[in-house]
This record gives C-alpha cells, structure tokens and sequence, in this order.
C-alpha cells in the first residue's frame, strides 16, 4: 500500500457515480489513506439502501443535510443532519431517506475495502434496465456486503 497523501477538494469534486437513486462521490480514496479508511459522500432523495451486513469494515454514518432513518440492528432511529451512527462490523444496518427533501450522508468505510470500484460496477449495472439481479447479488458478495432479509 501506498503511504497517505494529502487532498483538497472543493464542494462536488472527486470520482462521481450515480446509480438509480444515489449520487455517490468519492471524497478520500483508500490509496490516499494507506488502506486506512475511505470517504463517500452519498446525494439522495427519497430511497432506501437495502438492510445489509459488512464482515470485514466498520461502517460511519454523518448527516450532512435532510433527516434519515436508520435501521441498525432492526432497531429504528430518526436523526437530523450533525447526527452520526457507527456501525461495527458484522452488525447489520441500512438506511432511509423518507424525503420529500434531499439528504446528504457522509459515509466512513474503514479500513478501506475499495469501495470505489464496488460503486464503478454499481454504476454500470444501474445503467441497464432491467436491473440484474443475480450480478448485483455477486457484485455486493465481492465488496463485503450481504443484504440481510429484514423481519
């Protein structure tokens, strides 16, 4: 691994991946980090990310802008921008943005799992209608994330 390097980004620079309902734009690589941690910011209106599990990352939560429910560990917390959820590592979480406003989260992975390459696939797969199922499912087996029925 490379050791870190600094950045400085203005507001909306970074690598931009839209699929279906988020804008996802990377903030902080992992190289950047030395494999450290990496950093999304997550643009979305009303959606849901699918209840899910990481085996191998934490996972940090900060809103930014817009109310967000989260589900961590089937419980249920409403929170406002400045709010944070930590999410260690095999707990399972997801989260929702009930709209009608526009939310925006900052999303910590540490350490880094290359993220950026799970949300370049993402994006591809988003682009084609109908959605692929089956390659989605691989896809998120690959970049540690396991959706989680919910009860």
């Amino acid at each position: 691994m490379l050791p870190p390097k600094s950045s400085i980004l203005s507001s909306g620079e970074g690598e931009r991946f839209v699929a279906g309902p988020f804008t996802i734009t990377s903030r902080v690589a992992g190289s950047q980090s030395g494999g450290e941690f990496e950093l999304y910011e997550l643009a979305l209106g009303a959606a849901t990310i699918d209840y899910h599990v990481h085996e191998t990352m934490d996972e940090t939560l900060c809103v930014v802008e817009g109310e967000i429910e989260f589900n961590v560990a089937g419980e249920k917390f409403r929170r406002g921008s400045g709010s944070v959820a930590f999410v260690p590592r095999g707990v399972h979480h997801g989260f929702t943005n009930h709209g009608p406003a526009a939310a925006r989260v900052l999303i910590f992975f540490n350490p880094s799992r290359d993220q950026h390459l799970y949300f370049r696939q993402l994006e591809k797969l988003f682009a084609k209608t109908p959605l692929d199922t089956a390659a989605l499912a691989a896809l998120q087996k690959q970049y540690d994330q396991r959706l989680v029925p919910t009860a």
